[in-house]
């Protein structure tokens, strides 16, 4: 897919990141709750706010790590809509949580018209980045996903991709990173 200015990305990336601007909110929130294990799965806002402060059921490094992390997603978000898209940042203070959530609803609204330049590229690889770290901070991981395309040793359609883009094939013991198996199936087009 070639956006505006000549930037191009694969419809593979665009599925990675818009599932990462969709979750991202969560992952903040599951962050904080990290942090304070009691707050109840209702309350976005209590959650948000409940800084490690109130209650600490983390050892302090993690504690740490997690609302560093938490303010990091926020930011990276914030400059990616500072220089693509200033009007989604209000003019008024409002919470962390919520800046986030309302910077990627609209990210994930019209995710191409918001990577038009290299620059932009670069965002949104960052974003994609923070939404990993918050996955291996907070201990999850997201399943293998099958690809269509035929494995380069076996030729078997086995490939599955994981989160940190690493290509490994079921059928026989090899890996690849994600952008060789690309550069393979668009020379075959």
């Amino acid at each position: 897919m070639t956006l505006q200015d000549g930037v191009s990305t694969c419809a593979w990336c665009l599925r990675r990141l818009h599932r990462a601007v969709t979750r991202l909110p969560l992952l903040y929130v599951h962050l904080h709750r990290a942090l304070a294990p009691g707050t109840p799965h209702r309350r976005l806002e209590h959650a948000a706010n409940s800084l490690p402060w109130a209650y600490r059921g983390k050892p302090s490094p993690l504690r740490l790590a997690l609302l560093a992390h938490a303010e990091h997603c926020v930011a990276t978000a914030s400059d990616w809509a500072r220089s693509t898209a200033p009007d989604l940042i209000p003019g008024h203070q409002v919470r962390p949580g919520y800046l986030l959530q309302t910077i990627c609803v609209a990210f994930a609204a019209n995710l191409p018209g918001y990577i038009l330049s290299p620059a932009d590229g670069r965002h949104a690889h960052d974003l994609s980045t923070a939404y990993t770290r918050a996955l291996r901070l907070l201990g999850h991981d997201e399943p293998s996903r099958p690809l269509p395309t035929p494995c380069p040793s076996c030729d078997l359609r086995s490939l599955v991709i994981d989160t940190d883009g690493l290509v490994t094939c079921r059928s026989c013991p090899g890996t690849w990173p994600a952008s060789h198996v690309h550069s393979r199936e668009q020379s075959r087009h």
